[in-house]
Parts: C-alpha cells; sequence; structure tokens
C-alpha cells in the first residue's frame, strides 16, 4: 500500500513538472475594481478638467462622476479637516495658501471637501507552477492605476480642485521560502520571508 502511495506521488510530481514550463497559464489571476464610473486615469482626469471653478455645482459634480451621495468611500472634510490637509505642519503660513482654500478655511462650516479615491488593480501570477504549488517561490505582478480627487465647496459651487494619483502602477513581488511547504510547519524553522519589490510608474 505505501509503495503505491509511493508511485502516485512520483507521478503527481512529475506532472506537477511537466506543467511548470506553462506556469503563467495555470497560476489564477485577480482584480480589485472599485465600484466607479471611471474605467481608467485617463477618464478620470478628462472629468476633472471639465470641472469649471465657481460654475461647477455639486450636481453637476454628480453628473461627472464624482457624487458624494452614491460613491463609496468617499472623505468627507470639514474646514478642520480642510486646514490639516493643506496646512500639515506650522511651516506652511495661512497667507501662502490659495486664495480659494484660504476663503474656504475663513467660511468654517459655509465650505467643505470631498476627497473621491478611484482605483483599478490587476493581480497576476507568473513563475514556476511546482515552485509556486509547492511554496518555494510565489511571483505576483501588480498593475493598475489610482487617482484622488479633492473638490472644495463653498456656496454651492466647486471653488478648488485638485488631482493626484498614479496613472501607471507595476509591481512584481517575489515571496521567496527555501523550505518550502516545510517552512510554515509551526514555524519549527527561523529562516525567514524575503519580498522583493520592482515599481515602475
Amino acid at each position: 500500500m505505501k509503495r503505491l502511495e509511493g508511485v502516485r506521488w512520483i507521478a503527481a510530481c512529475g506532472v506537477v513538472f511537466a506543467l511548470s514550463g506553462c506556469g503563467g497559464m495555470l497560476l489564477p489571476d485577480q482584480s480589485e475594481i472599485g465600484t466607479s464610473t471611471f474605467q481608467s486615469y485617463k477618464s478620470v482626469q478628462y472629468a476633472f478638467d471639465r470641472i469649471a471653478l465657481r460654475h461647477t455645482s455639486v450636481t453637476d459634480l454628480s453628473g461627472l462622476g464624482f457624487d458624494a451621495d452614491k460613491t463609496p468611500n468617499v472623505q468627507v472634510l470639514s474646514y478642520l479637516d480642510i486646514v490639516e490637509h493643506f496646512m500639515p505642519n506650522s511651516s506652511m503660513a495661512f497667507d501662502k495658501l490659495d486664495p480659494a482654500v484660504q476663503d474656504c478655511i475663513m467660511a468654517r462650516t459655509a465650505c467643505e471637501g470631498y476627497v473621491f479615491k478611484v482605483a483599478h488593480h490587476d493581480f497576476s501570477r507568473s513563475g514556476s507552477l511546482f515552485l509556486d504549488v509547492f511554496g518555494f517561490v510565489h511571483t505576483t505582478t501588480e498593475t493598475g492605476w489610482t487617482a484622488q480627487v479633492l473638490v472644495l465647496v463653498q456656496n454651492g459651487q466647486v471653488t478648488h480642485k485638485l488631482l493626484s494619483g498614479e496613472p501607471h502602477v507595476e509591481i512584481v513581488r517575489d515571496d521567496v521560502q527555501p523550505l518550502g511547504p516545510i517552512q510554515n510547519l509551526g514555524g519549527m524553522f527561523s529562516v525567514g520571508t524575503s519580498v522583493a519589490l520592482k515599481t515602475i510608474k
């Protein structure tokens, strides 16, 4: 019986080795897409460019895809949050801020800010199927983009806007465990995991 199990084990390993050359085709992929009407960083930038200061209203923002009531993970800023955002330390003088930001802070409760965060991430596994399945090396490539739009609204109209983010993200992670599956047996071995990061913008 033990001999038969040994033969099965060898056969299974042989199959894995045979497939290791096409591991990229069999390893899993994953996507993380936030609920948003934007499909790319360029689409966010296009909508942002259409925001006209002191003309675009909150309703207009919704039509552009920046809906504070329906978009998830929207951060609402009070005037105190706005102070902290634009003046994170005492070295930033109030009179050096954009006049629209100054007016917003001085207006206190009559002005508020909104921060819209949009992101799209794809995760793709690559490399040797054998090394991945048995836990020796996991190679994951993350690609996508992130965008953050901040607007200040006073008297029902946008008075200030900012766009930031990363139009192109590519990160390659190599998680290496020299002992493979043995390394996870209750911490019996002290060999650690090394991670290599590579970011391209």
